[in-house]
């Protein structure tokens, strides 16, 4: 078995009777829910993609914003090039 390490953390009261409580219902220990759900929340945040990284820490654009990008993607965009990657001065 691993080393164990003791961990203190600062919860609410009112957390940590929500915590318990589950624990209690699901026959846990507090221990054990804690350390599964900061591994489950690990992998899951280490998993996501692209579009569902951006959705969760992203904010939307303005419509103003969008149209002036959307002009500026198209005077950049020519056939052969289409695909490319293109850089913030090309955008500034």
């Amino acid at each position: 078995m691993a080393l164990a390490l003791r961990k203190n953390i600062t919860l609410s009261v009112k957390e940590n009777q929500l915590i318990e409580d589950y624990c209690k219902k699901h026959g846990k220990t507090f221990s054990e829910f804690v350390r599964t759900a900061a591994v489950n929340y690990i992998k899951e945040s280490e998993n996501q993609d692209l579009a569902e990284f951006l959705k969760r820490n992203c904010s939307y654009l303005e419509n103003s914003e969008q149209k002036e990008i959307d002009t500026i993607m198209k005077k950049l965009e020519t056939e052969q090039d289409k695909g490319r990657e293109i850089s913030l001065n090309e955008l500034l």
